[in-house]
């Protein structure tokens, strides 16, 4: 027996196991450190396989729909108007593996729980990082909260996280301790969310907020209604004029949309096959925006609209069957999982964070944000990772 080979094969898997929670502990708080775990990772995932000689990839319902996004952005890389920058940009599926890792190493509820709890625990300390920023004087009336990052990607992981937590502290059967501190860290997430003043999150917030209530527990639609009751009446005027604005067509940033948006369908219209390729859309808009556009924008603010542009109507095709599927089967899996505590929250937070994700896409170009990214191929691995831990459990 080659004991050498057995120690390297047992460092291996212990330097993975670290480098998983440093990814988790890192997803809010830096992409640099969490694109460095998830290489260690990756390296050390494929090593403790091949020493192993062993392949440990689950297979997913997700697999085909994922293919068919991948032979999409090869396609219009293919056919784009600047394949080098398409295929750099195209990258961007690789994080697919971050899906597969999740679904195919968390083998267990003792590894889930953990998994959960680094993912989590980063998420509260980063908001509280964010209250007290704002206790010390951070932003003013007019400006908004960044907690290590832009406040627009600060906002969605802010509402990300609000999302996975609200679960445990609502759901029957989980554990006093652990309800009281999921609403204990509801607390700096929701004051960060607030303090971010981004109306896109707000809605997607609240969206995933309702599908938990009608879900789980009616009674929080009456708590939401409270609370915006009372930022109705108590939120300084910046933050009002920001929650108006929302319904004003005429508002700037909204007109702004709109005119990414139609200048979006023109590109659209001259190649609507395979798009233009995943690149930067600064070029080509202010070629076919006109005169009145400033520049300002190298994406196109929705998701839809984006993939229509870059990956044309077969690549539209694709996104929008792997966004079902995704949504089909984290909803199966809370079906099955739901009077689980622990499985149960997890699964339908997750859920919920999909159906936020969808409704932040209306306005924002949220599928290109790799942090935003990266935690929903999180939530979407570790419940395919406990779909399959309660299959085997029912056997």
């Amino acid at each position: 027996m080659d004991h050498s080979s057995d120690r390297f094969t047992a460092n291996t898997t212990l330097v993975l196991t670290g480098a998983s929670y440093l990814f988790l502990a890192s997803a809010f708080i830096s992409i640099a450190v969490n694109s460095l775990a998830l290489g260690v990772m990756a390296l050390c995932w494929v090593l403790v396989m091949v020493l192993g000689r062993r392949w440990t990839v689950v297979a997913t319902p997700l697999d085909y729909f994922f293919l068919a996004y991948v032979v999409a952005e090869l396609l219009a890389t293919l056919f784009s108007v600047s394949p080098g920058e398409s295929l750099y940009v195209s990258r961007r599926v690789l994080l697919i593996a971050v899906v597969y890792y999740f679904a195919s190493c968390v083998g267990s509820r003792t590894g889930g729980k953990r998994a959960v709890g680094v993912l989590l625990g980063s998420a509260v300390l980063v908001a509280t990082i964010g209250v007290i920023k704002l206790l010390l004087g951070g932003p003013g009336e007019n400006t908004r909260l960044e907690i290590f990052q832009f406040y627009m990607t600060t906002s969605q992981l802010m509402m990300i996280a609000l999302l996975l937590i609200l679960p445990f502290a609502i759901h029957p059967g989980a554990p006093r301790s652990v309800r009281l501190a999921a609403a204990a860290g509801l607390i700096p997430v929701g004051v960060s969310l607030y303090a971010t003043v981004t109306r896109g999150a707000y809605l997607a917030a609240a969206a995933g907020v309702v599908l938990i209530a009608c879900v789980r527990n009616w009674k929080i639609l009456i708590l939401l209604a409270i609370l915006v009751g009372a930022i109705a009446l108590f939120a300084p005027p910046y933050v009002i004029g920001r929650l108006q604005s929302i319904v004003d067509i005429h508002h700037p940033e909204n007109e702004a949309r709109l005119l990414l948006w139609g200048t979006g369908l023109k590109i659209f219209a001259d190649h609507p096959v395979t798009g233009v390729g995943d690149i930067d859309l600064g070029v080509l808009l202010k070629q076919y925006a006109g005169p009145g556009y400033n520049g300002q924008w190298g994406h196109l603010h929705n998701v839809a609209v984006h993939v229509l542009v870059t990956l044309g109507a077969l690549g539209a095709l694709a996104v929008l069957a792997l966004f079902v599927r995704i949504g089909v089967e984290e909803w199966r899996i809370y079906r099955r999982v739901k009077d689980d505590w622990f499985a149960g929250s997890f699964a339908l937070g997750a859920f919920a964070v999909f159906v936020g994700f969808q409704v932040n896409g209306l306005t924002e170009w949220s599928f290109g944000n790799q942090m935003v990214v990266i935690l929903v191929w999180v939530t979407l691995g570790i419940t395919l990772a406990l779909g399959h831990i309660a299959g085997k459990e029912a056997l």
